[in-house]
């Protein structure tokens, strides 16, 4: 071993040593590289021959001492800075101690590129493109391929640490053939296994969210000119691109079922589209049930013992934690690579931003467990909804059991089923109550996931939809003429504007503009109510 290493430091010093020609010291100054260890299953070099990229660091600055260059810490590549006459020595090097040395060149910052027309895809492949292409909100679906995991790092954490204040790093996003975006870094946040990017699109001022896994794996949404982009994985280095419509969306809540309607077609009346709360309907359709007999009726809930009510409830300044179980259906899987990743753990992540944007960021949500249910989907958005928090009726009944064994504050069913986005049992919950069914392609790209779990906590919609003051007149969303409108509003109140990530409340500013009043304060529910619901289990 220790020969192999005096060999490499030998051939580095004469190829270091060697004098530049003409060529290359016309093209004298430094170039960034990033240095990588290839897939080890298709690595060619005896293990006895192989270095760390850190290791190979050292070796290299022994002999270039204006080499300089930083760990990226997820896939613990590195990114060089070396003279650029020096670059076939370090590549030639590096080969031989299985690693590879790949050059910053200008398209370091581009995110996606067009695949070949013959892409031979799997089945599973085949069948995303086909459900995603089927759906009524659907207008394109492009296959794109994105760059090796230690170039896509580099891309979205660079310049993670400079001060605020300077220009914001930018992406070059290509979505289809005919779009391509230049999206400025508005934030970034790197965790032990995540990265978490975020952006607004150049112009439009769209969101965009990134998150990114170190093997590669990368999920997210692109909001811009009415369009929703929804970035799915497909395995490897490909990508479908699902191009949305906003118009084409699902309402946020389905309406009353056809046999339910009754006299009221034009759903004037409509407690589900109206205020998103099923439980009124709920009971009159349970009272009009034949009874059961006393072995079949449903049992009462008995949650396991646990401490005082008030236990998740922290003082001030400290983190409400509401706890959260989500199920999801065989068909919504599915639509996803990874469910649990691109869609879950996504939707999850965009109600925490909301809260965030909104100031209210000691309120945040936890997924405790996700797990793919047996249900198959039949009937509509209530039904699902009273299936899967009814005890005994022989549907899912596997959720209430795991909703104790993780102690889960609130089940979120995840269902393919475009009647609307999602509904929740009642607003301003109980324990036994707080559950909700959410469609998938609202869960994130609409902040559908964290609406109704709003709606459990006590968040109604704006006045023009839900009249109703209770249990807080002050509990409604806000709609900004028609430029935006908040977490909790129907775009048929501002003519199709887009939803934002906010939640109401006179505290919080977009671009100088209040988002609520003293009167239209959804911010405050949340901050108040949070804790009762984190006290659930």
């Amino acid at each position: 071993m220790q020969r192999a290493h005096v060999w490499a430091t030998l051939l580095l010093v004469q190829l270091f040593a060697a004098p530049p020609t003409a060529a290359v010291a016309a093209t004298a100054g430094e170039v960034d590289v990033i240095v990588s260890r290839p897939d080890p299953t298709q690595a060619q070099t005896p293990a006895h021959k192989r270095l760390s990229v850190h290791g190979f660091f050292n070796l290299v600055k022994r002999t270039a001492a204006s080499l300089t260059g930083y760990a990226l810490p997820l896939t613990k590549c590195e990114k060089w800075s070396l003279p650029r006459d020096k670059l076939d020595a370090v590549k030639r090097a590096a080969a031989r101690r299985g690693l590879l040395v790949t050059e910053l060149g200008p398209g370091w910052d581009h995110v996606f590129q067009p695949t070949p027309p013959d892409l031979n895809i799997g089945g599973k492949q085949r069948s995303m493109i086909d459900l995603a292409s089927t759906s009524r909100a659907t207008t394109g679906v492009k296959i794109m391929s994105g760059p090796a995991p230690s170039m896509l790092e580099y891309a979205l954490t660079k310049d993670a640490k400079a001060p605020a204040g300077g220009e914001a790093p930018k992406l070059t996003v290509a979505l289809n053939d005919q779009t391509v975006l230049t999206i400025a870094r508005s934030s970034v946040a790197i965790k032990p296994n995540l990265c978490i990017w975020r952006g607004e699109v150049e112009q439009t001022g769209g969101l965009v969210t990134l998150m990114w896994w170190p093997n590669g794996q990368m999920a997210g949404t692109v909001q811009d000119r009415g369009k929703i982009f929804s970035i799915r994985h497909m395995g490897g280095q490909f990508y479908a691109v699902v191009e949305m419509s906003a118009e084409r969306m699902p309402q946020e809540h389905a309406s009353l079922p056809a046999q339910l309607r009754g006299g009221d077609p034009n759903l004037r009346d409509d407690p589900l589209v109206q205020q998103g709360d099923a439980s009124l309907l709920h009971r009159l359709v349970t009272a009009a049930r034949p009874s059961l007999p006393a072995a079949a009726a449903p049992k009462p809930a008995s949650p396991p013992a646990k401490v005082a009510a008030t236990s998740k409830a922290s003082p001030a300044g400290k983190d409400v934690v509401i706890d959260v179980i989500v199920a999801y259906t065989k068909k919504a899987a599915g639509n996803y690579g990874d469910v649990k990743r691109e869609l879950v753990d996504l939707a999850i992540e965009e109600a925490n931003h909301s809260f965030r944007m909104s100031n209210i960021d000691s309120i945040k949500l936890r997924l405790v467990h996700a797990y793919q249910t047996d249900y198959v989907e039949a009937g509509e958005h209530f039904q699902h909804l009273w299936r899967f928090a009814d005890r005994g009726d022989g549907y899912m009944d596997e959720i209430h059991g795991l909703r104790d064994k993780y102690r889960a504050d609130v089940a979120v069913l995840i269902v393919d089923d475009a009647a609307g986005c999602g509904l929740s049992t009642r607003v301003y919950a109980d324990a036994e109550e707080a559950f909700a069914v959410v469609h998938h392609e609202c869960a994130a790209a609409s902040y559908s996931l964290a609406h109704e779990i709003g709606h459990i906590i006590g968040a109604r919609h704006e006045l023009a939809l839900d009249k109703n003051m209770t249990p807080f007149p002050y509990g409604h969303g806000f709609v900004n003429g028609s430029k935006w409108r908040d977490i909790m509003s129907y775009k048929v109140s501002c003519g199709g504007c887009p939803r934002l990530p906010v939640w109401s409340s006179p505290n919080v500013l977009v671009k100088g503009e209040a988002a609520g009043t003293a009167e239209l304060d959804n911010a405050r529910v949340i901050l108040e109510q949070g804790a009762r619901v984190a006290a659930f289990r």
